[in-house]
């Protein structure tokens, strides 16, 4: 064992290898139902009840897209306040540093004691790129920069292993550093090193799903090979039929049938539902109608983690030595 701590590093300037660990075709799964609250400063005051009156609904999760609040720290704030739903913050990966997006999934995860996930999107507006003082990228770009920092992502969650930390007060040692390693990641653009400075967290790696809307800008690696899943969008602000949402679902579940793991309908997303009216007893009614017809999964339940509702397998550690944090770590070279 050591105490040396490892270093970690993160460079902006692509493509780092990496699949989906999803090792089925999610066949015979339901999805499971899910709402869009957008995360506006005005409804942070009613979002807390409004998430705890969904999950009573029979809603299963919740998408955080951005209003003006970051969809992660929203998420942090409603993880402690909720106990069954999954929560997946919809945030860019595309001007943004890798390694702290990565380290705050990982801390939501752990919040939220494994109900944390990822709905991948890729930014297309100039006022991101220039926030962050960057050109905006092509559609090309973009996406292939969107996959290299999925690939990074799951590289950083999965640097610890689940017995790294030891906590041998009598030896003076916390962490067994031979159960860490590196991310080694050397994109186009970017760089990381790591390992993570958090812990392994409950999901170890966190479900990524790709909503509809986001697809095109996503890119067609990320969107079939890479991510967990698909999310079906539903807009629901001209009102909500039963029928109508069904027949989008059951065609929907039937065109994932046939395709890959990472095209498997794994959430139902209701977009737009109408908070001025009554959006729990809609979000309610829906949820029964969709259950009764076998569409969708039955409610969130505390103690599951995301990937348990989403019927997504557990996520083993991989050691790789030639990317050991310890001092005997190998060079590529000599394990090769």
């Amino acid at each position: 064992m050591s105490t040396t701590a490892p270093t970690f590093e993160s460079t902006r300037a692509g493509a780092a290898p990496g699949t989906s660990p999803t090792g089925d075709a999610g066949a015979g799964v339901l999805p499971v139902l899910a709402v869009d609250l957008v995360t506006a400063p005005p409804l942070l005051d009613g979002l807390a009840p409004l998430a705890r009156g969904l999950e009573e609904a029979g809603i299963g999760a919740l998408t955080l897209s951005d209003g003006g609040l970051h969809p992660i720290h929203v998420a942090a704030h409603l993880a402690p306040l909720t106990r069954g739903l999954g929560l997946l913050p919809r945030t860019d990966a595309v001007y943004v540093e890798p390694f702290h997006l990565a380290t705050q999934l990982m801390s939501l995860d752990h919040i939220s004691h494994g109900r944390a996930g990822w709905l991948l999107q890729a930014e297309t507006d100039p006022s991101a790129a220039a926030a962050v003082g960057r050109d905006l990228l092509g559609l090309e770009a973009t996406a292939r920069e969107a996959a290299d920092v999925l690939v990074a992502a799951r590289r950083v969650w999965d640097s610890w292993a689940p017995d790294a930390v030891v906590r041998d007060t009598e030896r003076g040692v916390y962490v067994d550093a031979s159960r860490l390693q590196y991310a080694d990641v050397e994109a186009e653009t970017f760089s990381v090193r790591g390992p993570a400075i958090t812990p392994r967290s409950p999901q170890g790696l966190l479900p990524v799903l790709v909503a509809d809307t986001d697809r095109g800008a996503v890119g067609e690696r990320a969107s079939t090979e890479l991510v967990d899943g698909r999310v079906l969008d539903l807009d629901v602000s001209g009102g909500a039929r039963a029928e109508q949402l069904a027949a989008r679902i059951a065609s929907a579940r039937d065109e994932g049938a046939t395709g890959s793991a990472s095209t498997v309908v794994r959430l139902v997303r209701l977009v737009g539902l109408d908070l001025e009216a009554d959006p729990l007893g809609t979000a309610r009614e829906l949820a029964a109608e969709l259950r009764a017809r076998d569409l969708v999964s039955g409610t969130s339940a505390p103690g599951r983690t995301l990937r348990e509702l989403l019927g997504l397998p557990e996520a083993p550690f991989d050691l790789d030595p030639a990317r050991r944090a310890d001092r005997a770590r190998l060079t590529r070279e000599e394990s090769a």
